[in-house]
């Protein structure tokens, strides 16, 4: 699902028939990057991840990857990949429970 496609779904909810697109647009804007300044800007406390969670849907979760030999594929000549980080995504028990229950129903439908 692409940006405008997200606004129009929300836009379409009748309790907000009231919201006008041009300011839905700004709340996910708003919401995106206040997530990615939160990862990008947080000091994480020794011993704890940094994560954000959303009950019911899922967890990000701030993850530390360390530095590490690799191989150009091209030129296949070996290269250091260096240290950085990278957001994990772990659906919540509701999520994983809708998604799995819309692909049991697609599989019965094509029997």
């Amino acid at each position: 699902m692409t940006k405008p496609e997200l606004i129009e779904k929300i836009a379409k909810h009748a309790e907000l028939s009231e919201v006008k697109k041009k300011d839905i647009a700004h709340i996910v804007e708003i919401f995106f990057k206040e997530m990615e300044e939160y990862f990008v800007k947080t000091k994480p406390v020794k011993g704890k991840d940094l994560k954000f969670s959303w009950p019911g849907f899922g967890t990000f979760k701030r993850k530390h990857r360390d530095a590490k030999k690799g191989r150009n594929p091209k030129t296949k000549a070996e290269i250091t990949i260096p240290a950085h980080y990278t957001i994990s995504f772990t659906p919540g028990t509701h999520f994983k429970t809708s998604m799995n229950e819309s692909l049991s129903s697609a599989k019965k439908g094509k029997k």
